[in-house]
């Protein structure tokens, strides 16, 4: 596809936006893409991850975890996709649906049960919860507002994916 101008609302080209989801009608498994992200090990807790075959993103644990502090945690990174893929949504669906967006942005967070992780004691290791905090400015009504995140929540694929048993399996190269 030929890049363009955006010809919608906050700059989502809603043309492009709409070739996509025509074809994925035409053709459903267009619409099943794979992601890869490679990391590799830098000594300590440090990692340095290839995105999207260029961007390389330097990750680290905290020095209260015997990290060096370096770069983002794993934890971080995570909150960082969840945010990223709900803007994402509330964008698309706020430009198809013709709401303009003044200011947008997410906090978003959780506790993870370290006890666990360290092997301290039995639990699940991972996030609680996690919770999302929703900065939204646009004249569109609040029910309107909230209708919006309620529906990119159910749709963004991120969110989606760590709201649902999803299977993970590692094994040796």
């Amino acid at each position: 596809m030929t890049p363009r101008p955006p010809d919608g609302r906050n700059g989502v080209d809603l043309a492009a936006v709409q070739e996509i989801v025509e074809r994925y009608r035409r053709d459903p498994a267009a619409g099943l893409r794979p992601f890869t992200a490679r990391v590799r090990w830098l000594g300590g807790y440090r990692t340095e991850t290839a995105l999207a075959g260029a961007t390389v993103v330097r990750g680290d644990e905290p020095t209260e975890l015997a990290g060096s502090d370096t770069g983002p945690s794993p934890e971080d990174m995570l909150l960082t996709a969840v945010g990223q893929c709900l803007i994402v949504g509330l964008v698309g669906s706020a430009s198809a649906r013709g709401i303009r967006l003044d200011a947008l942005g997410v906090e978003v967070g959780g506790v993870v049960n370290l006890t666990a992780a360290y092997g301290v004691e039995p639990g699940s290791p991972g996030f609680q919860r996690i919770d999302i905090l929703v900065h939204l400015e646009s004249g569109a009504p609040r029910e309107q507002l909230e209708e919006l995140v309620e529906r990119a929540l159910e749709l963004a694929p991120i969110p989606n994916t760590v709201q649902r048993p999803v299977p993970v399996a590692a094994r040796l190269a």
